[in-house]
């Protein structure tokens, strides 16, 4: 279950379903003050594509569809301290960026049941405080602090071409924080070992979660390792292990919940566990 709307979101279930696809561009560049100080900048570039909609339990009709495409801008900033040779502080910030998603909208609720319209979707901003800290020549660990400003996902609503507007669900997010701690231990010249933990709160309260996107706590549990096969080239590997926290699911709990009022009653819980895994190549000129 991923809840970034930044990178991918998607889920399907009884009669609701919603997707929303970005594929991300930066243009960066630093600068190294003194010592002790560097800042830095880029230009995000976001492209992507979604769908929304809501369906009869039994014969599949579409009540609402919409999709659309978009592109937006946005930027990032950060600044990091040396404090010593072994200790170091970093501070980044990540615009929002709004998706105005243009296309069509069908279905038995929608005006003419097929019209052109606008759905906006805001990938929220972030702040995260990291540190790093190299304890002995081969043992060091790090932690970070995010802050995702989620409150600005509060509602979804359409936009019709005829100067129309429809409701099509409140979602009530709040902004939410992810605490993290990890190490790193360089088991010879060539093995790096890694490990980490981390709690990601919910960015819903449990009056407002919803069967279409089931958010919760979660924690997350890494593991990974470097090999460098020379000087320039080297392999990352890694894996982690998601759980997320039972919560409850009460629907509808909105009046302006159309796709809501038509299922009736749904009363429930959410939880799920999800593995990741990644290989990342890297050379060095």
């Amino acid at each position: 279950m991923e809840t970034e709307l930044d990178n991918t979101f998607l889920a399907t279930q009884y009669g609701n379903q919603a997707k929303v696809m970005t594929v991300e561009a930066i243009a960066s560049l630093g600068y190294r003050i003194n010592e002790q100080f560097s800042i830095g900048g880029g230009v995000r570039f976001v492209t992507g594509e979604g769908h929304f909609g809501a369906s009869m339990p039994v014969s599949g009709a579409d009540l609402k569809y919409m999709e659309g495409k978009d592109s937006s801008w946005g930027y990032q900033i950060g600044a990091a301290w040396q404090i010593n040779p072994n200790n170091r502080i970093g501070l980044a910030y990540k615009s929002k960026v709004t998706m105005d998603f243009e296309g069509d909208a069908s279905g038995l609720l929608v005006p003419n049941q097929s019209i052109g319209g606008t759905l906006s979707v805001p990938l929220p901003a972030t702040l995260e405080l990291s540190s790093f800290h190299q304890l002995t020549d081969k043992w060091a660990v790090h932690g970070s602090i995010n802050w995702t400003q989620w409150s600005d996902f509060d509602k979804l609503v359409a936009e019709y071409d005829n100067g129309m507007s429809d409701h099509i669900k409140g979602e009530y997010w709040k902004d939410n924080y992810r605490f993290a701690l990890g190490t790193t231990y360089s088991l010879s010249k060539k093995v790096t070992l890694r490990g980490g933990i981390a709690y990601d709160m919910s960015a819903v309260d449990d009056k407002y979660r919803t069967t279409t996107i089931p958010e919760t706590d979660r924690t997350w549990l890494s593991a990974g390792a470097s090999y460098a096969f020379t000087d320039q080239f080297s392999m990352d590997a890694g894996l982690t292990y998601i759980m997320a926290r039972k919560a409850p699911i009460v629907e509808p709990r909105d009046s302006h919940d159309q796709a809501a009022s038509v299922f009736g009653d749904f009363t429930g819980e959410i939880s799920g566990d999800v593995w990741i895994a990644g290989v990342q190549a890297n050379y060095r000129f």
